[in-house]
């Protein structure tokens, strides 16, 4: 098998590779990996070059930008990477008859009055946001591919970057004695892109690949605030203590861009096709036991 991933160079993509390497089943599966250092996903002639030279079996499309406010104040970006990207991706797929793995967002969803069960793959998205805008044209784009698969997933951590990951973003700022206000009645279900990898690698090795929508996420709902304040505990009682988080409401914050107040995902169609995540405190734990511990002078420096 060949396997092509964009955004290689991002906390999924990595995950994914280690993942992918370590894997029993595709251990031995030739990988190609690319990034925006390689080229612009979204020019036609490079992604066309690259994919058809490799002939990919599948391609897992990770490439996007996946933070609200940059795409609400450059749309014109947002459009460029998550849309165009997504249909030149999408295009060399249909040519070289490669299977499309598309990765998108709970946010492709309003929150208003979200279900008690949480969404399910069939409920309709009203996205808030240009970024949930794009994500959710990525999903129709990537749908023309005759085999495709749209993996939705929420609120990602296990990262290296603080600005798309709230666990790390939490810890950091609680080492430098910042003081922090997190969301306590915003609910989602919080994903570790290691569990999430796993999960991925699970669908593309079965025997039958699974097309259409899959909602994955770690199991249990929490809060903005839930998360950050359970990632210090675990990391560092002292630190939780000496820099606790307050819990504000959603109402009170001013976003650029609108968010859902609620998210959280039905699974039971991962369940059906064979995996059940980790609960999120358990990810959270595996997580914070291999971050890098920083010592008292990093932590002024920082």
């Amino acid at each position: 098998m060949r396997l092509y991933i964009t955004g290689a160079d991002g906390s999924l993509g990595k995950a994914l590779t280690r993942e992918l390497n370590s894997h029993p089943h595709t251990a031995d599966w030739t990988v190609k990996g690319v990034s925006v250092h390689d080229f612009d996903i979204a020019d036609e002639a490079a992604v066309s070059a690259s994919i058809d030279g490799f002939r990919p079996d599948i391609v897992l499309h990770l490439a996007a930008i996946a933070i609200v406010a940059p795409c609400e104040t450059d749309p014109g970006l947002a459009l460029r990477v998550n849309v165009s990207g997504v249909h030149q991706v999408s295009e060399a797929c249909r040519r070289v008859g490669s299977r499309l793995v598309y990765i998108s967002s709970d946010y492709v969803f309003d929150g208003v009055e979200a279900p008690a069960e949480g969404y399910r793959e069939t409920d309709v998205p009203n996205p808030l946001s240009v970024y949930a805008l794009t994500k959710l044209a990525g999903e129709q784009i990537a749908a023309h591919v005759p085999e495709h698969l749209v993996i939705r997933t929420s609120w990602l951590f296990g990262g290296a970057a603080e600005n798309n990951d709230d666990v790390l973003a939490t810890i950091r700022a609680a080492e430098r004695g910042e003081r922090q206000e997190l969301i306590d009645d915003q609910y989602s279900r919080p994903t570790y892109t290691v569990d999430l990898a796993r999960a991925i690698v699970h669908l593309i090795t079965r025997d039958e690949f699974p097309t259409g929508i899959v909602h994955v996420a770690n199991e249990g709902w929490a809060t903005r605030y839930e998360l950050g304040a359970y990632a210090l505990m675990q990391y560092d009682p002292k630190l939780n203590a000496d820099h606790p988080p307050t819990a504000i409401s959603f109402d009170d914050c001013e976003f650029v861009g609108g968010r859902p107040k609620t998210s959280a995902f039905n699974t039971d169609r991962l369940a059906r096709l064979g995996f059940v995540m980790p609960d999120w405190r358990d990810a959270v734990d595996r997580h914070c036991a291999v971050l890098p511990r920083r010592t008292a002078s990093e932590r002024t420096s920082a």
